[in-house]
């Protein structure tokens, strides 16, 4: 828990973030950052009526330092979770480091998830074989509720936060497979992301062996001879390693590093290091 500070004690530890000293400086930092969200509005108001361009920089910083921790306490909590609910809301996570702003479409996001699973149920069988159980779904979610790839604009960030691919029903393989696996696992439709390099895909077991789909290209079916063709046209040694199914922290690790590229080609700073950021709360790595 940080330290209870006076509304004065706040206001004088902002005043030495403009201190010539570092030593005093880091001082400041450090407090401040420890009080955590009691300090914000006062952060917030020097960062934009501050005289000294020390003091609103500097105030911004910790204020970002704050969020941070915020994210990473709440990160921690979703461990305790299981690991489908973890998923979802860690995308959601991931959505709220970048753009803190946005915490009220969370809950329209989760009652939207709610509903299309409740719509499936009309068309996906509750038993019988998985393979039809995925066809029905996959059935639903690209042909009667129009699910699809960003062909036009791949590279747009809005295409890795679920709340802008609930919305808009189109975005990147990675998040695209996110709705499958949050849809299925409402249904209980025993789905898991593969997270081949290049191109994620959506998996599942029928009998001793995994198939696979491209939530793309509506969810069309690809071969596992397919997939290691794919593997090596990109590059990389046709391994079975890459058709495993991937971790939670792989999924979001993975959208993290999609939204880092993509800040690093459009000159976003504040985005990037944010990105970055989020990697690190989830792996411990500094990108």
């Amino acid at each position: 828990m940080g330290k209870l500070l006076t509304d004065g004690d706040i206001h004088a530890l902002i005043h030495l973030l403009g201190d010539d000293d570092a030593w005093v400086k880091e001082q400041a930092r450090t407090t401040l950052r420890g009080a955590g969200a009691p300090a914000v509005p006062f952060l917030e108001h020097s960062a934009t009526t501050s005289d000294e361009q020390a003091i609103r920089v500097e105030s911004s910083l910790v204020m970002e330092d704050i969020h941070v921790d915020a994210i990473e306490r709440d990160w921690v909590a979703l461990q305790a979770e299981d690991e489908g609910k973890a998923m979802e809301e860690g995308a959601l996570l991931l959505e709220r480091m970048i753009h803190p702003g946005r915490e009220d479409r969370f809950d329209g996001a989760r009652a939207f998830l709610d509903d299309l699973a409740r719509r499936a149920r009309e068309t996906v069988p509750p038993r019988g074989s998985v393979a039809r159980r995925v066809a029905a779904l996959r059935a639903f979610l690209h042909e009667a509720r129009g699910f699809h790839g960003n062909v036009e604009d791949y590279y747009d960030a809005e295409n890795s936060f679920l709340t802008s691919v609930l919305e808009r029903r189109k975005g990147i393989p990675i998040t695209l497979a996110l709705v499958w696996l949050a849809v299925g696992r409402r249904l209980g439709v025993p789905l898991v992301g593969i997270g081949m390099p290049m191109h994620f895909l959506v998996g599942y077991r029928v009998g001793s062996h995994m198939r696979y789909l491209d939530p793309f290209f509506g969810g069309r079916e690809v071969t596992r001879a397919e997939c290691l063709l794919l593997l090596e046209r990109a590059g990389f040694e046709p391994a079975e390693q890459f058709l495993h199914p991937a971790p939670v922290v792989g999924i979001l690790d993975r959208m993290a590093r999609n939204l880092v590229l993509i800040y690093q080609n459009g000159a976003r700073d504040r985005e990037l290091r944010l990105a970055r950021r989020f990697v690190t709360v989830l792996t411990g790595e500094i990108v």
